[in-house]
């Protein structure tokens, strides 16, 4: 993967390109499948896990999954 993650945060403008790595990407896409619905079977194949509990680990609750839940 090397240095493509922040090749693509230099080509989105977003500060602190160093900063962005393999590990954020997959972090990123395994919560915005989890915020658009997606379940964590179909997530684990998308990024190649077999726990499942490593892949709850890489998703976060956004704001917009928190605020979701809380109405």
């Amino acid at each position: 993967m090397g240095k493509i993650p922040s090749v693509v945060a230099s080509y989105l403008k977003l500060p602190d390109v160093a900063c962005y790595t393999g590990h954020c990407l997959r972090r990123s896409s395994a919560t915005l499948l989890a915020d658009a619905g997606v379940d964590i079977t179909t997530i684990k194949r998308h990024a190649g896990w077999k726990s499942t509990t490593v892949a709850e680990g890489y998703v976060e609750n956004s704001i917009e999954n928190k605020t979701k839940i809380a109405n």
